[in-house]
């Protein structure tokens, strides 16, 4: 866990530094138009799908590859959180009057909430307690609720990018048509691993009990047929 723990705040540093760059060049260079679609995609990419994608790995992958999940999830948010810096950065100095609708003061605000509310979210796995931790629960509770915050507010800002960019039509279908995969993904993995789970508890039961599948009972002091 530690390397992965160590790029994160690098990783961020230098997308950080790349986009205050870009930011500067587009600026002098009059590129508005290529400075609002960087500033779209890297938001889109990182808080609209990479963190997404992680709370997925991280609810779903669990109990089938455990430590495995935890490596893919830290992989997912660290990069979605890189992009998700990088494109606020860059939005920074974008300027409103070109805003074709919506509001840009409102999206502004929400991007400062939701790059708050991500930082202290990867802050906190520098402070994760171990397991059997007397806090751990309410580590959980605190790390389960800014998730759902992250998500909902990343998902609202880029419907607000969408109002004022006011794009072609297809983009905003294309990343509806994102969310609905996700989602129908998410529903398909709830079900297996609501089956996986049960099924293991039942047979965790049975071998409690000294049950086996060929209905053989085998107990610790001895067998029966």
């Amino acid at each position: 866990m530690a390397p992965l723990l160590s790029i994160c705040p690098s990783h961020s540093i230098i997308l950080l530094c790349i986009s205050s760059l870009w930011t500067s060049a587009a600026a002098e260079g009059g590129s508005s138009d290529l400075h609002l679609n960087a500033h779209a995609i890297l938001n889109t990419v990182g808080w609209g799908i990479l963190l997404p994608c992680g709370v997925i790995v991280a609810r779903y992958m669990k109990p089938f590859a455990d430590p495995a999940w935890f490596y893919a999830h830290i992989t997912f948010q660290i990069f979605g959180y890189a992009m998700g810096v990088a494109g606020w950065v860059t939005g920074l100095n974008l300027d409103d009057e070109d805003a074709k609708g919506g509001d840009p003061g409102k999206h502004g605000a929400i991007g400062g909430v939701l790059f708050g509310i991500c930082t202290l979210q990867m802050l906190a796995l520098f402070l994760r307690p171990k397991k059997d931790h007397k806090i751990r629960k309410f580590w959980n509770l605190y790390h389960y609720s800014l998730a759902a915050s992250i998500l909902i507010l990343g998902i609202i800002n880029i419907f607000e990018g969408f109002e004022i960019m006011s794009p072609p039509a297809k983009w905003r279908r294309a990343y509806i048509g994102i969310l609905v995969g996700l989602g129908g993904i998410a529903i398909m993995l709830e079900i297996v691993t609501w089956i996986y789970v049960c099924r293991k508890k039942r047979y965790s039961e049975a071998a409690l009990h000294g049950a086996t599948v060929g209905g053989t009972y085998q107990f610790e002091k001895g067998a029966l047929g």
